[in-house]
């Protein structure tokens, strides 16, 4: 992933030696409680996330297989229960969505909607694969807390949103793209909380 260029002129000089992870966090401590990040580059990864996607809604919890495929802005994700029921598949981007069953479109739309038509949750397809790698989604809003960034751990808020991410930067992150590694992404809103976590990823620039 590209990393947008967020730090101040004043902050550079003593940021320098730091890598890309490291310019983003100490850039979010700096600036305040309320920010929008002016002049990101839209800088987003190809990847491919397997992992088990975990949501709690009042005293209802699911509990499904993910498998998300991100090339250029199209998404393509595979979302699954136990032994395989009720598998669907959700390809798109940030404007529509469309859900198949096997062969078959059963539903198209903008993202949100159909998501919670389909499947009675909803997450942002736009957003996460920013949020993935501790990323806000350029030119929006972020709201940060007081003592939410922590060692290999990002959090912030934007869209309504509580992002909270683990990474794991090993030496550098992936050796090819020196991407940080998504371990866990953690997120709220309301009454919906969402635990996705990466039991295998691949990516790069």
């Amino acid at each position: 992933m590209r990393v947008a260029p967020l730090v101040a002129f004043a902050a550079s000089r003593c940021l320098a030696p730091l890598n890309w992870l490291g310019l983003l966090v100490f850039t979010i401590v700096l600036s305040g409680c309320v920010s929008v990040p002016s002049g990101t580059e839209d800088q987003q990864v190809d990847f491919a996330v397997q992992g088990k996607l975990m949501l709690f809604r009042a005293q209802k919890k699911t509990a499904l297989r993910l498998f998300w495929r991100q090339n250029q802005g199209v998404y393509q994700i595979d979302v699954w229960g136990s032994l395989g029921q009720g598998r669907v598949q959700l390809r798109g981007d940030a404007q529509e969505m469309k859900v198949f069953r096997g062969d078959d479109v059963i539903a198209a739309g903008e993202p949100q909607q159909v998501m919670e038509a389909q499947l009675g949750w909803s997450l942002p397809v736009a957003a996460i694969p920013y949020w993935l790698f501790g990323q806000p989604l350029p030119q929006q809003r972020v709201t940060t807390e007081l003592g939410a960034v922590k060692k290999r751990q990002v959090q912030f808020s934007q869209l309504g949103w509580t992002v909270q991410v683990q990474l794991d930067l090993g030496d550098g992150g992936n050796a090819e793209s020196q991407l940080p590694i998504p371990v866990q992404l953690n997120l709220s809103r309301g009454d919906l909380r969402a635990r996705l976590l990466v039991s295998k990823f691949t990516g790069s620039r």
